[in-house]
This record gives structure tokens, sequence and C-alpha cells, in this order.
């Protein structure tokens, strides 16, 4: 386990999770059930989940060292990456472009 890598981990992790938790707690009944509606459709799945999704299990097998599961991370990430980038393309080149990139420098830190 490299313990150097814990505490960027908690705080990049930690921080959001708690704001975002505490600003949905806020919402009324009817923003919580339209913000579940719109995670569980199956574009943000395939962008923006497997983005997280797929860092985060990289970080964490990183940070552990389990191979495995930095493996599932990076290719998580990559899928999303690249299916975020070919939704963008419809919208916008230069940031689909943006977004490829991006995950692509996510994937070499994540293996690295």
């Amino acid at each position: 386990m490299d313990s150097s890598r814990m505490v960027p981990f908690i705080l990049m992790w930690g921080i959001p999770i708690f704001i975002v938790m505490r600003a949905y707690l806020k919402l009324d009944t009817k923003d919580r059930n339209s913000a579940k509606k719109d995670f569980k459709t199956p574009n943000f799945i395939f962008t923006i989940g497997f983005l997280i999704i797929g860092l985060f299990l990289a970080q964490i097998g990183s940070i552990f060292s389990i191979t495995i599961v930095n493996l599932i991370g990076i290719i998580l990430l990559a899928v999303g990456g690249i299916v975020a980038g070919i939704d963008m393309w419809k919208t916008s080149k230069g940031k689909s472009i943006w977004v490829l990139l991006f995950t692509i420098i996510m994937i070499y830190v994540s293996y690295g």
C-alpha cells in the first residue's frame, strides 16, 4: 500500500462527495427525483459515470497495488472517455478533442 497517496486520494474524493451529498440533501423532493432520473439515463452512465468510476477504481488499484482493479478502472475510464468524445462530437468537435485528450492524460497518470 502506498500511504503517501492516501491523503490526496481522500481529499480529492472526500471533499467533492461531501459537497454533493450536502447539496443533494438540501434539494426538495421534486428536484431529488429529477436528479435521480438524470443519473439513471444511459447517456450519463456511459459518459460521466464510467469516467468517475473508472478513475476511482484506477486510483484504488494503484494505491493498494492491485493490478486487476487498476486495469478494470483504466478500461472503464477509456470507454467513458471515448463515449463522451463521440457524444460531444455532434455539438462541438473542438471540445470533443479536448475530452479525448484529457481522457488519455488521465489514463497515463492512472497507469503510472
